[in-house]
């Protein structure tokens, strides 16, 4: 069968009380937005959502032991209840559910050894999903979602009788650290048995189209309610740029260096984890940075409210060109002007956005707007926003899910 490609965004409303499946590899209460819990959380306002978070391994519970981990070990070994209930207004819902602990199989090679434990980890898992969906009474009409978990996704797709299988990728998997040694053809192989590959960029668009028979562009978004929290309308005397998300090897460290060395009077605040040392030293190096560290997603709006400008200062490179910038869209549901490189594709954003190609231009278009900030623009950001929001981004999933059932009905 020929294979097509979809760019649309499908004018469908939101799934109604359907049952969905969805492995996850962010947990649902992690320290940072993730487009997988976001688009469950919106499904589960309208949907009955079973979410397994990512299987804890063998080397994270040493980890835990050892308290470099957080783990909830009672729950890993079944000694409290693995299900929690996250009910929405309607009497639909989330259900987060932990797996018990697998067994350590990334630092083997690819052969016989690492298939064969892959394939104990998959029936565990499976198991246990099983028991849940029953008791649930989740079993009929499912739709299946694997998020970034090819790997699993192999073992348990095609397991529950769903009816729509979806790959959703959001990042290049040959750049995750804990994926990418066998990532490549895990990827390539369960693409080959789901209905659809879901990517949240045009970069990853290009990248996964060859994965499944159907690729469709779901791009990220932002929580438009929670971020614009953050909106005020004021334009403050004492200016504050702000970064949202982690100091890490993403970063343009030369360009950061000339804009925090050349506007002394201007307090640069980083708020996330610091996970490249080496960063960290460099931003140290200036008194006018302040870091922060990291803030629950709930309290970052506060951190924004104060914001003069956010910046996304990512340098460029194959792996980067494939993010859609999420952190865009939560600066500009709080109003904040942005000063960007160009490091994505982002012509969507340039009548709101400033999009630097070098160090002086960003700082040149740094300083513009920070001196031509006013309410107009504010709202207008917002504005932009709003049209990013999660709500619209699940709807489009839903209009994916649809589609594919009508495929498959030959309808």
């Amino acid at each position: 069968m020929k294979r097509r490609l979809q760019f649309s965004i499908f004018d469908h409303p939101m799934i109604q009380n359907r049952n969905i499946l969805c492995l996850s590899t962010p947990a649902w209460e992690g320290a940072y937005a993730s487009t997988t819990v976001q688009l469950m959380k919106e499904l589960a306002k309208h949907n009955k959502v079973l979410f397994v978070q990512n299987p804890f391994t063998v080397k994270d519970v040493a980890d835990g032991l050892k308290r470099k981990k957080q783990v909830p070990f009672k729950k890993v070994f079944g000694l409290k209840a693995r299900l929690k209930s996250i009910p929405s207004q309607n009497g639909n819902g989330a259900f987060v559910l932990t797996p018990p602990m697998m067994l350590s199989v990334n630092f083997l090679p690819k052969g016989a050894v690492y298939k064969l434990m892959l394939r104990f980890n998959g029936w565990l898992v499976k198991q246990t999903i099983k028991k849940h969906l029953r008791q649930l009474k989740m079993e009929e009409a499912l739709v299946h979602i694997i998020s970034f978990n090819p790997a699993l996704g192999l073992q348990i797709g095609r397991e529950f009788n769903e009816s729509v299988l979806l790959y959703l990728c959001y990042d290049e998997i040959s750049a995750a650290p804990h994926l990418k040694k066998h990532g490549v053809w895990l990827e390539e192989e369960f693409g080959k048995i789901a209905d659809a590959t879901i990517v949240t960029s045009q970069g990853l668009l290009e990248r996964k189209r060859h994965l499944s028979e159907r690729c469709y562009l779901v791009k990220n978004a932002a929580n438009f309610a929670l971020f614009s929290k953050g909106f005020n309308p004021n334009i403050q005397q004492k200016k504050i740029v702000g970064f949202i998300g982690g100091i890490d090897r993403r970063l343009d460290y030369p360009l950061l260096e000339y804009i925090i060395g050349n506007m002394p009077n201007v307090e640069f605040q980083f708020v996330g984890r610091q996970v490249y040392p080496a960063g960290e030293e460099i931003l140290k190096k200036y008194s006018n940075v302040v870091l922060i560290g990291p803030k629950k997603l709930s309290e970052l709006p506060k951190y924004a409210s104060h914001f003069s400008a956010g910046i996304i200062p990512f340098k460029l490179s194959n792996f980067i060109k494939t993010v859609y910038p999420l952190k865009i869209n939560e600066y500009l549901a709080a109003g904040v002007p942005v000063v960007t490189t160009n490091f994505s594709y982002l012509d969507e954003f340039k009548p709101v956005v400033s999009i630097a190609e070098n160090k002086e231009e960003f700082m040149k278009m740094l300083l513009t707007e920070l001196e031509t900030d006013s309410i107009e623009k504010k709202r207008a950001r917002q504005q932009m926003a709003s049209l990013n929001s999660w709500e619209h981004r699940a709807e489009e999933l839903s209009g994916v899910i649809t589609e594919l059932e009508s495929l498959k009905k030959g309808v």
